[in-house]
């Protein structure tokens, strides 16, 4: 009976170490998963965003998440979360965005898609999106080891490329702050199976370190296959409501009772590190956008805000976006992917937030000339009911 087994085991003295597969090189791997997903046909992967901050105002959120698409134009986008969650289902012919805060959906044809050039880049907020461009930002690369990850019950055997990121601009004072970025890609079919990024800095507040961290890991990861219709067919949440435009409400709206009020007086510090007095600016009409990075209706409204600050600055109009309840670190990076112009002003306690009513946001409140309040609106305006309210203010 021993005499197979000894048999084996001389087998494999005599055949030498078994060679390890040899690790590609890391850049060059980087840009093969990128090469793959534009080359894809369809994709459907469903998986979990998990969100961690510490060293300052902790939180931790799970944001489970699904994203398929192909090259016919279908898509469906689900990022569940009630406070920072949205729906995006296309059929190709029709599609229909959905804010789960808002619990609105709107409806819009699809745009022609050529199939010809490969598989459409996702929407921004999907953690797909920097898979198309693996390599952009990348500081180093290196493959750190192979790692096992099992997806729909099957493991997969895959490469950990670690990536030293360069840090965004609104960070470049910050000597302390670093980025790093883990993939862990199938060997099999250069898919990124889990993602990891891990942001420490400053607290400019504090003077204390802290970390942000989000991994997101794939329960299902199909590609190239055919996907069944009914991924792609739109089925609004119970007491969802269509409208033309997020924010708009079913009846009649009713005015803030701060219309024709003085404006509440505040004293905030600036993204920047600047302090600006809202006093100050008496004698000027002022635009006051209430905000937060994790309201997809703010993501709408701040182009429109933004257009306008650009306009008519000249013309004596003040713009202010006031985030929310939000740690500098986390407005630093979102101004860093989006470089608005307009001044960002921070409420880190919701202190001047609670003082205009700003319970939704947007919140968009115009100050006139007089110091009161003019105009005030809860969640999205199209630019056109702004410029109304700039008007009958004096900015024209």
């Amino acid at each position: 009976m021993l005499k197979p087994i000894l048999a084996a085991l001389l087998a494999l003295t005599l055949a030498g170490p078994v060679r390890a597969e040899p690790a590609p090189e890391a850049r060059a791997l980087l840009q093969k998963v990128s090469d793959g997903y534009r080359a894809l046909t369809s994709y459907h992967f469903v998986g979990v965003m998990d969100i961690r901050v510490t060293g300052g105002n902790d939180q931790n959120i799970q944001v489970p998440v699904v994203a398929a698409a192909d090259r016919a134009g279908r898509m469906h986008l689900d990022i569940r979360h009630p406070q920072m969650g949205g729906l995006i289902v296309s059929d190709g012919r029709l599609t229909s965005t959905c804010v789960y805060p808002l619990n609105q959906y709107t409806q819009k044809p699809a745009e022609a898609v050529a199939e010809s050039l490969g598989m459409q880049k996702p929407p921004g907020n999907s953690p797909l999106t920097r898979y198309f461009d693996l390599l952009q930002g990348v500081r180093t690369a290196d493959i750190t080891g192979e790692r096992q990850v099992t997806v729909g019950g099957t493991p997969a055997d895959c490469w950990v490329v670690r990536c030293e990121m360069e840090p965004p601009q609104a960070l470049a004072t910050d000597s302390t702050a670093r980025i790093t970025a883990t993939f862990w890609v199938e060997k099999a079919r250069a898919l990124v199976l889990r993602d990891s990024t891990s942001i420490r800095l400053r607290n400019p507040t504090t003077g204390t370190n802290m970390t942000m961290d989000q991994v997101t890991s794939f329960t299902l990861g199909r590609v190239n296959e055919a996907l069944p219709d009914s991924l792609f067919a739109f089925d609004p949440p119970e007491g969802a409501t269509l409208v033309q435009t997020f924010g708009a409400q079913a009846g009649p709206e009713i005015p803030s009772p701060l219309i024709g009020k003085p404006a509440p007086p505040f004293t905030l510090k600036g993204v920047k590190g600047s302090t600006v007095s809202l006093a100050s600016y008496k004698g000027k009409v002022v635009l006051l956008d209430f905000w937060a990075t994790w309201c997809r209706p703010c993501r709408i409204e701040m182009p429109r805000v933004e257009a306008l600050h650009k306009e008519f600055k000249a013309k004596g109009l003040v713009v202010f976006g006031v985030n929310f309840a939000e740690e500098i670190a986390t407005v630093k990076g979102f101004l860093a992917q989006n470089p608005y112009t307009m001044p960002i002003l921070l409420d880190p306690n919701g202190e001047v937030s609670r003082l205009y009513q700003a319970d939704a946001i947007p919140t968009l409140v115009v100050i006139g000339r007089d110091g009161k309040i003019s105009a005030y609106y809860r969640g999205v305006r199209e630019e056109n009911v702004l410029r109304e309210a700039l008007a009958k203010a004096g900015i024209k």
